[in-house]
């Protein structure tokens, strides 16, 4: 009889592998892209000092279709990307790029100034700057 060699299960690795099929549920072909045309896009965050600074990439999505909703503490990114074949006969061969609706949510730990938004769409990708509001001085 062979004995395979004794492997002790780690616990970070574990974690890690719970972690990894969790975000293939949620983010992966079944999950909240699954069929039903929604999509998620990719988000960074970066923080200065006065500032968030948001770079999303949005290709595809007209500027009027994209809505930002800034209140002092969250940030919510929503809009609709449609369908890029223009001609109503056509049969899907290979269909990867997700359509329909998105909507993503980001609490911010810092106090901003929602009425100072600045927002440019340029080659796909959204940009914001941020600002925070400014802490009052004490006297």
């Amino acid at each position: 009889m062979s004995q395979l060699p004794w492997k002790p299960i780690r616990v970070r690795n574990i974690e890690q592998q719970i972690d990894q099929a969790f975000d293939d549920l949620l983010h992966g072909q079944w999950g909240i892209c699954g069929p039903s045309g929604g999509w998620q896009p990719e988000i960074d965050i970066y923080e200065t000092p006065d500032s968030y600074f948001v770079e999303a990439d949005i290709p595809g999505v007209p500027t009027d279709e994209i809505h930002i909703e800034v209140t002092p503490h969250t940030l919510i990114i929503s809009g609709w990307r449609q369908s890029g074949c223009v001609e109503k006969s056509a049969q899907g061969v290979c269909i990867e790029r997700r359509k329909g609706s998105f909507f993503r949510r980001f609490p911010l730990e810092h106090a901003v100034d929602p009425h100072r938004v600045e927002r440019e769409n340029k080659a796909g990708t959204l940009t914001l700057r941020i600002p925070k509001q400014k802490l009052k001085s004490q006297p």
